[in-house]
């Protein structure tokens, strides 16, 4: 990572694709995940937005540098995308680590964020999280095949629901067709380790829509809450029966929420 001409952090330009017409919209995934995590809203996004889907660096299509990195570069890799495709102010759309990342923009870049959702966010690691954590990154360094690996890294990310209707499976099975390389998950690892969005959170003017599920057993429904009563004026929507993925779990309610907030 390198530093541009006023000090701020330059960030590599992810692949993307732009599907729709319509007002700019960015979608941020979270942590291990790539453009396909919006597959199940975006027919009803793109309907009414422009949206700008991006590969984080080690997924999909874009290749892992091989370096460190913070949920600030991640900012920049955004912000290089948004660049690329001609995305000057856009709302934005983050799910996990991705809404971090979307809560970092909107603080560090204002006039690159009209408003934002961040769905299932934290604060910074705790207890329980550094327990995760541990697990995934015991699981990375194990001997174990790709199928148990994937299915351990997601395993707590979901409602019941979303194992008895299919979706873990079919989630599951796209990892294992598409692995991540254990060198990269390690690094996303130690990404979400050392996030802490305590700085940033007042600096938000953008608009605000916070969403979580009310089964969210990773992140958590009073880490969203508390990112909800940081950041200045901004919602708290909790989706019944939705983990950690309501974009995956409950799309339709996710995009109707999500959409009423940004047409309003």
């Amino acid at each position: 990572m390198g530093r541009n001409a006023n000090g701020e952090v330059s960030g590599l330009t992810p692949a993307y694709e732009i599907v729709g017409r319509g007002p700019e919209l960015v979608l941020i995934p979270g942590t291990f995940a790539d453009r396909r995590t919006w597959s199940r809203v975006l027919g009803r996004l793109s309907a009414r937005f422009r949206c700008l889907l991006l590969d984080p660096r080690g997924t999909n299509e874009t290749a892992d540098p091989g370096t460190a990195f913070t949920a600030d570069d991640l900012a920049a890799d955004v912000a290089s995308a948004m660049d690329a495709a001609g995305f000057e102010r856009a709302h934005v759309v983050g799910h996990s680590l991705g809404a971090s990342v979307a809560i970092i923009l909107a603080s560090r870049r204002p006039d690159r964020v009209r408003s934002l959702v961040a769905c299932s966010p934290s604060v910074a690691t705790d207890a329980y999280l550094n327990a995760v954590f541990e697990l995934w990154s015991a699981l990375s360094d194990s001997k174990l095949p790709d199928h148990a690996v994937n299915l351990g890294l997601i395993l707590n990310a979901f409602g019941r629901g979303a194992f008895e209707n299919g979706t873990v499976r079919a989630i599951v099975d796209e990892m294992d067709r598409h692995p991540i390389a254990r060198a990269t998950i390690k690094r996303y690892i130690e990404c979400d380790r050392g996030l802490d969005l305590n700085p940033v959170m007042r600096n938000v003017d953008a608009s605000t829509l916070v969403v979580v599920g009310s089964e969210d057993a990773l992140t958590g429904v009073e880490q969203a809450r508390a990112v909800g009563a940081s950041v200045p004026g901004a919602r708290l929507e909790v989706i019944e029966g939705a983990g950690h993925g309501p974009h995956l779990e409950t799309p339709m309610t996710f995009a109707r929420i999500v959409m009423s907030f940004l047409l309003s």
